[in-house]
């Protein structure tokens, strides 16, 4: 009775305050802050001191004089799903905090002060006059690309450099919040990523960078600081070599980027354009646009098995144009493609739940005799076919997909916002708690059908009794597409194990 009662209370209090949390009024104060947050600081940026570009994907905010692009916003991406949002942003700077992420080049022994020369919706040139020095900011044709070009009239000494320069923390504007996905936010890798010649991938925390700078030399390769759903990166062209750095801090600043190494003997250098990439991290995307640069979505442990998930996914959702739709189909044919080993399995498990009364009177008529009780177990367990512990492969099975699939959903941008029934987005945790009771009943149902260890302790029992309850409340913090995931699985099992169960005659014993 105890452990019942800790477990109640425990179940009761957190359900309280969760639900206090998930108010409708609580929600959209939620909502109106973070927009209040994430909107602020335009009013910073007014005057002649910065200018503002725009493309169909991204809006730009310039700094005139050091030509630094210090806000970006992904405009078809907004911060909070609702009309009015302004999208979200990987390069800005924090109103209440340190905050600072933003990009700056030019050549390394040239500081130019520059002046607007033109300037157009789609496109910026800034000029130095006394240095002879501009700098044409503009869009790629390809999607969520700026290009920026560094020219100089007479050339200059030095090398043409890009970088990134960001303080610790956080993306701006991503929720910290439990219950709007902070934990899973909270979880994602922030670190520079550098690809080169030599090493495809390679990653390194900022709190290592500042044990030790990293320097390498390749032709082509890219940049980036990986952050969840949206990242910028440098991505060099095969035309040039480039020494790839991150640095340590300097004043709390990380410095990451390149120079362009100059293949010839000539020192002047005179002009360098530089591709930047600022945008949604979504697999097939990024392969086309550089060698490696999907692998900045970081699938985690089971990397192996969340990519080609995650591929699968792509190719169902692009039939289905539904991402809940698309994970409850890929759950059926992944529980189909096992079939023929939960089959096996359920089959062992269904020999032992008829044979458990079998086994608690040989428990009982020898109980002080612990060999003679072996020796009866293990020939009744031949006798039936009975496997104590093929009750463990379903588990076994499903534990990989399971954190492969944690991974891959936690870093799906295409779930962000994404839509299915009465959820308005699958990235969060379920506001209704639909899928964490629905997981709770499944579980409590399978448990029942599942054969109970002969001369199990009762404390033990009464602690397995309430495990399916307590492993339910992991999926209140949880992405709502993994709770679908849970619960589908969960009920796909649960039917195949009733199956075979009937089949065995097993229903009726236990």
């Amino acid at each position: 009775m105890g452990i019942r009662n800790v477990y109640w209370g425990l179940i009761i209090l957190l359900s309280g305050a969760l639900l206090f949390e998930w108010t409708s009024e609580k929600r959209s104060d939620a909502i109106q802050e973070h927009l209040s947050y994430a909107e602020s600081f335009n009013s910073s940026f007014l005057g002649d001191e910065y200018v503002s570009i725009e493309s169909e994907e991204l809006f730009l905010i310039i700094a005139v004089k050091t030509g630094s692009i210090i806000e970006t916003r992904l405009k078809k991406y907004p911060v909070e799903n609702v009309p009015g949002s302004l999208g979200f942003r990987v390069f800005g700077s924090g109103q209440n905090s340190a905050f600072n992420y933003y990009f700056k080049s030019g050549f390394t022994k040239s500081n130019p002060v520059f002046s607007v020369d033109v300037i157009k919706d789609n496109s910026v040139r800034l000029i130095d006059d006394e240095l002879g020095i501009s700098k044409l900011i503009s869009f790629s044709e390809a999607p969520y690309e700026v290009l920026v070009l560094d020219s100089s009239l007479n050339g200059v000494e030095g090398k043409s450099f890009a970088g990134l320069y960001r303080t610790a923390g956080r993306p701006l504007d991503l929720k910290s919040d439990a219950l709007s996905g902070g934990m899973m936010n909270n979880g994602s890798y922030l670190g520079v990523a550098i690809s080169t010649d030599s090493e495809p991938y390679e990653t390194t925390k900022l709190n290592q960078i500042d044990e030790g700078g990293i320097e390498s030399l390749s032709r082509s390769g890219w940049v980036a600081f990986v952050q969840k759903y949206f990242f910028a990166a440098l991505i060099g062209s095969e035309d040039f070599i480039y020494n790839f750095y991150a640095l340590p801090s300097e004043g709390g600043l990380f410095r990451m980027g390149y120079t362009v190494e100059n293949p010839s003997a000539v020192s002047s250098v005179f002009e360098h354009e530089h591709r930047i990439f600022v945008g949604p991290k979504i697999r097939k995307d990024l392969m086309g646009r550089a060698d490696n640069l999907e692998l900045t979505i970081e699938m985690g442990w089971f990397w192996f098995l969340a990519q080609p998930m995650v591929f699968a996914m792509d190719a169902i959702n692009a039939y289905v144009g539904n991402w809940g739709l698309t994970i409850v189909i890929f759950t059926l044919l992944i529980k189909m493609v096992f079939w023929p080993i939960t089959a096996k399995s359920f089959t062992s498990m269904a020999a032992m739940r008829k044979i458990t009364p079998e086994l608690n009177e040989i428990k009982q008529r020898y109980k002080n005799d612990n060999q003679k009780i072996q020796a009866e177990t293990m020939k009744l367990f031949k006798e039936h076919g009975a496997n104590p512990l093929g009750g463990c492969l379903p588990i076994l099975i499903q534990m990989p997909f399971f954190i492969g699939f944690f991974f891959a959903l936690r870093e799906m941008v295409e779930l962000r916002h994404s839509t299915f029934g009465v959820w308005s987005d699958l990235s969060v945790p379920d506001p209704y708690f639909l899928f964490p009771v629905a997981f709770a009943v499944l579980m409590t149902v399978t448990q029942r059908l599942n054969p109970q260890p002969a001369g199990m302790d009762p404390t033990q029992a009464q602690v397995m009794k309430y495990m399916p309850v307590m492993f339910s409340l992991f999926f209140v913090v949880m992405p709502a597409a993994l709770g679908l995931y849970m619960v589908v699985n969960t009920g796909v099992q649960l039917a195949q194990q009733a199956y075979m169960y009937k089949k065995s005659g097993a229903l009726t014993s236990g």
